[in-house]
């Protein structure tokens, strides 16, 4: 009995907690990018996952500024990064808001994106 409790609950808590990639694009990223329809606020997020490495991307999700202009006081975000910079010069003046993703999450989406098959299109293609 205690077994089959078990099951239920972790069965449950998977289905009810499992992450849904497009629905979290759609709702939180869709408003600023887009999947191989050039810019919006920010950049067009086809191709991501050939751009940049994983770890990068969530660094740069969780903590923009961080990334952007660096924070002594922040592990890991001391000093500014050279390409978080140079995408923030093309998208400026609007910085990206802090999310709070987990790095399982973020391949979750880039996934999702990666599914599409479409290509970046706008200033994120001169970015070197």
């Amino acid at each position: 009995m205690k077994l089959s409790i078990l099951l239920f609950v972790t069965c449950f808590s998977l289905s009810t907690f499992a992450f849904d990639a497009e629905k979290y694009f759609g709702k939180v990223c869709a408003t600023c990018h887009t999947i191989g329809g050039g810019d919006k606020i920010g950049p067009d997020l086809a191709g991501l996952s050939k751009r940049r490495k994983v770890d990068w991307i969530v660094k740069f999700i969780n903590y923009p500024e961080g990334m952007i202009n660096g924070d002594e006081e922040e592990e890991g975000y001391e000093k500014a990064d050279p390409i978080a910079k140079k995408v923030y010069e093309l998208y400026k003046p609007q910085m990206m808001a802090e999310q709070e993703v987990t790095k399982a999450q973020v391949v979750a989406i880039l996934k999702y994106i990666d599914a599409k098959k479409k290509q970046p299109k706008g200033k994120i293609t001169t970015l070197k």
